[in-house]
């Protein structure tokens, strides 16, 4: 382990300001970490949407129960703030790929970046 705190700790999430106390007081303590982690592993093998994660069942809480779309498309959007995923594009600066989720709607497929890969490898060691 290189002595850099491990993702598969940390806590706190993103919550709307709109979102009533509950909904703070939940992302204080969900485990973004691991779910962070869960999803760059799960990346690892290959571009998805948020939804095929939440389905796959390898994306899970501490009940071994899978985590939300929603909550896994926060998580996304925290991973591209830190340039570990990207939107897959049909070719460079191109559409965002999407992909069919339920009947009639659609989810924007995304992708680990050179980084992101590093992270990967550097979680799976740390675990």
């Amino acid at each position: 382990m290189t002595g850099q705190p491990s993702l598969w700790d940390q806590t706190g999430g993103k919550v709307g300001h709109d979102h009533p106390q509950t909904s703070h007081t939940a992302a204080r303590q969900v485990r973004s970490g691991s779910q962070q982690a869960l999803i760059l592993l799960a990346l690892w093998d290959g571009p998805s949407t948020a939804y095929r994660l939440s389905t796959g069942g390898r994306v899970v809480n501490k009940g071994g129960y899978p985590v939300a779309p929603n909550q896994i498309a926060t998580r996304l959007g925290e991973l591209r703030d830190r340039g570990w995923v990207v939107y897959a594009r049909q070719f460079p600066g191109g559409p965002i790929v999407e992909e069919t989720t339920t009947p009639g709607n659609s989810g924007q497929v995304q992708k680990l970046t050179d980084l992101g890969r590093s992270e990967a490898i550097r979680l799976r060691h740390a675990r």
